[in-house]
């Protein structure tokens, strides 16, 4: 299970991120509206947190040595290509907030 946790943990990241935000702009348009300034920031501040989480995961999968089995190098590769896929969708989905739209 840790192996799977390794491997995912960039992508559940994203998933935690996706669902984060959309609910912190849903309880801003309840409270307020969706656009007001302390619901951004508090969205950014979120997304923030999240690409440092993603970002030390990835440092993490790039500092592992493979040891040459297929199994282990499959596992580092997968939570590599994850923890930056992840970090990438994280910042393109925060852009709308940055910009204002």
């Amino acid at each position: 299970m840790q192996r799977f946790l390794y491997m995912l943990g960039g992508l559940i990241v994203w998933t935690v991120h996706f669902v984060g935000v959309y609910a912190i702009a849903s309880i801003g348009d309840v409270v307020a509206r969706a656009d007001d300034p302390m619901w951004r920031m508090i969205g950014l501040g979120f997304s923030g947190l999240c690409l440092l989480v993603v970002a030390g995961l990835l440092i993490q999968a790039l500092r592992r040595k493979d040891d040459g089995t297929d199994i282990v190098d499959f596992g580092n590769l997968i939570a590599r290509v994850g923890a930056g896929l992840a970090l990438v969708s994280i910042a393109w989905q925060s852009l709308p907030t940055v910009i204002g739209h």
